[in-house]
């Protein structure tokens, strides 16, 4: 009994060990993700001074706009090459390479080239979003809470998870479904105990109140459901309702597959041209989309000030489909140019254009049945998430708390479970397993983990 009593206390003593560890980690990564927030909005805020400064010259702002992206990406290029190549793209695939023992997490140069290089990228005006920096940086912050505890490798993890979750909470103000990311996302990697989820929570939570200090409480994407979106259908629509929701699903299921497609083909072609004409496609890319940022800014940058424009503006539906066609090839091509950024957000302003832009046809063919644009809209972003990172829960969920509109649930979780069952009935296989293989591919480092990856997908 005394044998048992003391095993009991040292279990207790090092549980709450690992929690205090994880407030720590909760408290450094919403300070970091919040100073990243932060400072991204103010470089963004450059394009503004840039137009009030040459307002009487439109060539002129084109031309100060087009060199500032340019120099901009470009600088974040170097940044990444020279530096630390491992913080190009999202990093998600990173923390989960890491999570796995794949790789080791170089978090002295790692933090300061994502911080510094995603909000040159990003704020140039990229088509790509924080949380996959966010999570990268919370990953950081993580391993040194770690390192300077001395935890074992078992800790660690769960201090890596901890940091990652935290950060996600961060990027959408969604501790919920970053909670939900880590148990079923990285599922493979995150070794799942009753003290890794509860520390995995403290994190998450801690991360998003501070965050919630700097920036406010509001939904990350507050859609005026009142006037935009119904409390509930009518009795004599629900059969009609489900069909369609069923039918979108099914069509973002495709579109989810061929998003993860032609991701991998970009990358691949990216990964044949040499450091030097990437840097030229770089600074190429960077001046058209800040050009863009002057004349037609909708068709950039991360998406989330454009789902909320969707919403109040309802644009014409031509207008909508070549919103989403720019901003589909600008995707692709901002994340194949390697430097730092997510594809959460790009993500999810492409299933807000794909649901709205259904919702209009919908109502074009039965007009009758008078049914609102934007519940679509609202089940296409997380269905999106789910056809590509093959997470229908997390996207359910963090497109609920990001735009407060919890009483669609069951709208989104139709949409969002056809649309993850049809994508992979397709063979399609979950993006970020595939970015974490390219990834051990281009280091030497693929082991049997790959076929690992493989069965965890199916």
């Amino acid at each position: 009994m005394e044998e048992g009593g003391e095993s009991r206390h040292i279990e207790l003593k090092t549980a709450m060990w690992i929690y205090l560890l994880a407030l720590v980690i909760g408290v450094g990564v919403g300070t970091v993700g919040s100073a990243f927030h932060y400072c991204l909005d103010k470089v963004i805020g450059i394009y503004a001074v840039i137009a009030a400064t040459f307002s009487d010259s439109g060539f002129l702002t084109i031309l100060v706009a087009g060199l500032v992206g340019a120099a901009m990406v470009a600088a974040a290029a170097v940044l990444v090459r020279k530096y630390a190549p491992e913080t190009a793209g999202s990093g998600i695939q990173e923390i989960e390479g890491v999570m796995g023992e794949l790789m080791a997490l170089r978090w002295r140069s790692v933090l300061p080239v994502k911080f510094f290089g995603g909000v040159l990228s990003m704020g140039a005006g990229l088509v790509l979003g924080r949380e996959g920096p966010t999570i990268h940086l919370g990953g950081c912050v993580g391993q040194i809470v770690g390192e300077k505890a001395r935890s074992d490798k078992h800790t660690l993890n769960t201090l890596l998870a901890a940091g990652a979750t935290a950060g996600l909470s961060v990027a959408f103000s969604a501790p919920l479904g970053a909670i939900l990311f880590m148990i079923e996302e990285v599922r493979p990697r995150f070794r799942y105990s009753f003290v890794a989820l509860h520390a995995v929570i403290i994190a998450s939570i801690t991360a998003n109140l501070i965050n919630d200090q700097v920036f406010g409480t509001l939904p990350q994407l507050p859609v005026q459901l009142q006037d935009s979106l119904p409390v509930f259908q009518p009795p004599g629509n629900l059969l009609l309702t489900l069909s369609l929701n069923l039918l979108l699903g099914a069509l973002i299921g495709v579109l989810g597959a061929g998003f993860n497609t032609v991701m991998l083909k970009c990358l691949r072609i990216s990964d044949g041209l040499s450091s030097r004409t990437m840097l030229m496609i770089a600074a190429a890319v960077g001046a058209a989309v800040g050009v863009l940022m002057i004349v037609a800014p909708e068709y950039v940058g991360g998406g989330e000030a454009l789902v909320k424009e969707i919403f109040v503006e309802s644009p014409l539906l031509g207008f909508l489909l070549a919103l989403l066609v720019v901003r589909a090839a600008l995707t692709f091509l901002s994340y194949s140019i390697g430097v730092p950024g997510g594809i959460f957000a790009p993500m999810l302003a492409l299933g807000a254009l794909i649901g709205t832009s259904f919702g209009y046809v919908v109502n074009e063919l039965v007009p009758q049945a008078d049914l609102q644009v934007g519940t679509f809209a609202v089940a296409a972003m997380g269905a999106l998430f789910a056809a590509t990172v093959r997470a229908p829960l997390t996207g359910i969920v963090l497109v609920a708390e990001m735009t407060d509109s919890f009483e669609l649930l069951p709208a989104m979780i139709v949409t969002c479970m056809t649309a993850s069952i049809v994508a992979q009935s397709l063979g399609s296989r979950p993006i970020y397993d595939m970015l974490l293989e390219r990834t051990l591919e281009r280091r030497g480092l693929a082991t049997d983990a790959d076929e690992e990856m493989r069965s965890s997908a199916d």
